[in-house]
């Protein structure tokens, strides 16, 4: 065969053959090698293990594994944001699925998930965030490359091209969805035993056939209902009367927890409450929890009346008042008691009405006096029998 010739159809072989970029890492298993995730032991159990304290040990006179966890939660985050958000972001997530995942013939267990929104607040299914909350998205997969010799061939030489993936995020005003989109390749360059033969005989070699291209591609997604919290301060209150060193004022409450302090007089109106919960086991993240209440309390004064969100109420007057309105994210306090501007003059004669059951029985109790005195007055004037 001329050399030229020969040159020109191996370089012509060679063309043909796809390319596939270098992949220098080893982060791939073969197809024989694969097996599931296994669960990892659960981090809140684990950190009581670990830290061995006052904690660990206050947790074992709960009876079930979920008080127990509770109260490990419950300690660890202390109702704080700033705690909660520590514990989540060292949360160390591996291949195991902390939701539903996805498995298509090369990529397996593929997830995603929205682990948490710092800050937020877990109301009845749906996430309480401001407008600067930040997700904290976390997701793993795993690319298996499957090695076995095909059939037919005398050899398969693996090209491993890697794959890539990326996450994106939608964001509306009532969810929040995050996508995992996964790409993976592998070439096989295949080869079959071919017959030659010349003047002298036949022989056998193992010649390059083609090269097979094994692509996958594979999506998984994640949400959370989400609801946006402004802060508005919407509870207030003024000062309606003053009389006698005693004040009354009206205070209104929004949809919010509110501290009224007036002197050494306290009153509070609470809406809501907390609780920690853990999400995603075994990893355990964790989210403050709305609990709703309607509570009143009150210390050193008392409470005239409620209308809808208004109460009236009368305490001990002092200049020193504040009342401070809390809401899941922010506070606000507005202080001062002002009774220079009042209608009338600072003393105000207010008239208390006695209900109508007292002014009977004041006149009944008259009449007895009146018909007494007539009594005595006329055993004086009549003679004795």
């Amino acid at each position: 065969m001329d050399k030229a010739l020969f040159f020109l159809l191996l370089f012509s072989i060679s063309f043909a053959v796809p390319a596939c970029p270098s992949y220098p890492y080893k982060d791939y298993v073969t197809v024989v090698s694969y097996t599931s995730p296994v669960k990892p032991p659960d981090t809140l159990l684990q950190y009581c293990d670990w830290n061995l304290g006052e904690i660990c040990l206050l947790s074992n006179a709960f009876n079930t594994t979920d008080d127990k966890k509770l109260f490990i939660a419950e300690s660890i985050a202390n109702d704080s944001f700033v705690q909660i958000w520590q514990w989540n972001n060292a949360i160390k997530f591996g291949k195991y699925p902390p939701n539903t995942s996805k498995s298509s013939t090369n990529i397996k267990d593929a997830w995603v998930s929205i682990a948490y929104l710092n800050p937020s607040v877990y109301d009845n299914g749906t996430y309480r965030i401001t407008n600067a909350s930040q997700p904290l998205i976390k997701h793993n997969f795993t690319f298996v490359v499957d090695t076995r010799k095909l059939s037919g061939d005398c050899k398969d030489t693996f090209r491993i091209c890697g794959y890539s993936y990326s996450i994106a995020t939608q964001n509306t005003s009532s969810s929040l969805t995050a996508t995992l989109n996964v790409k993976s390749e592998y070439m096989i360059d295949r080869y079959h035993l071919v017959t030659h033969c010349g003047m002298f005989g036949c022989w056998v070699t193992c010649d390059y056939y083609r090269t097979d291209s094994f692509k996958d591609s594979l999506s998984a997604s994640d949400s959370k209902k989400i609801k946006y919290e402004n802060f508005s301060v919407g509870s207030n209150y003024s000062v309606a009367k003053y009389y006698n060193g005693l004040a009354e004022i009206f205070i209104n409450v929004n949809n919010s927890n509110v501290h009224f302090q007036i002197g050494n007089s306290t009153f509070d109106k609470t809406n809501y409450l907390y609780r920690i919960r853990y999400e995603l086991e075994p990893y355990n993240v964790l989210v403050k929890e709305l609990i709703p209440v309607n509570k009143t309390s009150e210390y050193g004064l008392s409470i005239l009346e409620r209308n809808n969100s208004t109460f009236r109420i009368l305490a001990p007057y002092s200049a020193n008042c504040s009342l401070t309105i809390s809401e899941h994210f922010n506070s606000k306090t507005i202080s001062g008691c002002n009774i220079s501007n009042l209608a009338n003059s600072t003393f105000q004669k207010v008239e208390v009405k006695q209900p109508a059951i007292f002014d009977s029985l004041f006149d009944i109790a008259a009449l007895g006096i009146a018909f007494y005195i007539l009594y005595q007055i006329g055993k004086k004037v009549m003679p004795h029998a």
